[in-house]
């Protein structure tokens, strides 16, 4: 059985949220027969899955702790086109998720700096998609095709 693993924050962030619940209506909109977990960022599961790629888990905050930096709301109130596209033309089994997709646009815009120094900084940042024990994406919630492709690799 195929094994997908979201590492994020516990409760689930709306950034961890929408990607547990986008991989699991998509896993089951293609039929896949696969184990999809969501565990805690600070549990030692992810610390040893960030180890094997010299990294440790954290989220933007401890990239912006590390850095010094502060995130920057103000920069963030522009849904970005690509995302907006995205939205507007979501599946049906998604559309409940919409007012959520907007949320994690934003968050998303916000915090794209930060995902961009992470991996130097040494930090695995959530949200992180792990399919067999592959990292397919971290730091941000990636678009819906790539999730779907990603996925259409199981099949």
């Amino acid at each position: 059985m195929d094994q997908i693993i979201i590492i994020g924050t516990q409760p689930p962030c709306p950034r961890c949220k929408l990607l547990t619940e986008v991989v699991t209506q998509k896993a089951k909109a293609m039929g896949l027969k696969a184990e999809i977990r969501h565990i805690a960022y600070t549990s030692p599961e992810a610390a040893e899955i960030a180890a094997t790629a010299g990294l440790v888990p954290g989220t933007a905050k401890d990239v912006a702790k590390k850095t010094g930096l502060e995130i920057r709301w103000d920069d963030a109130s522009e849904i970005p086109q690509i995302f907006k596209n995205q939205i507007e033309n979501l599946d049906l089994d998604l559309k409940p998720y919409s007012q959520l997709f907007k949320e994690v646009a934003i968050l998303d815009h916000a915090f794209r700096p930060f995902e961009n120094m992470a991996e130097d900084l040494g930090i695995l940042m959530t949200p992180v998609l792990i399919i067999n024990g592959r990292v397919k994406h971290r730091g941000s919630v990636p678009l819906v095709s790539e999730i779907v492709n990603w996925l259409n690799e199981l099949l």
